[in-house]
């Protein structure tokens, strides 16, 4: 429902909006968490912050059972965050026209 509103408010106000549909994304290092050793080792892994590879290995460590999503039955690919970022950074270089309300999906 969000992206029909957005849709909405760009035709009506002329607004430019991209909508960025992501899959499932694992890993934490990218180019800029990679330039400080600080973050080099970081490892997110509840379910607002951390990415699903790395809740799944947490939860099967401490033999907690895996929280997929829906009945665990999805096909669909993993992305790894370098690719999530690279959309990002593609979106914001490109932005949408005025009045434009475009989907990616990655």
């Amino acid at each position: 429902h969000d992206s029909h509103n957005i849709h909405f408010a760009c035709k009506i106000w002329g607004l430019r909006a991209t909508d960025l549909n992501q899959g499932v994304v694992y890993g934490v290092l990218t180019e800029e968490t990679g330039m400080d050793e600080m973050l080099i080792n970081r490892l997110d892994y509840n379910g607002v912050f951390g990415t699903a590879l790395n809740r799944f290995c947490i939860q099967a460590a401490v033999g907690h059972p895996l929280t997929v999503y829906g009945k665990g039955g999805q096909t669909r690919g993993f992305l790894d965050i370098r690719d999530t970022v690279r959309c990002v950074e593609l979106a914001i270089a490109n932005p949408a026209d005025p009045g434009q309300f475009r989907v990616f999906n990655q």
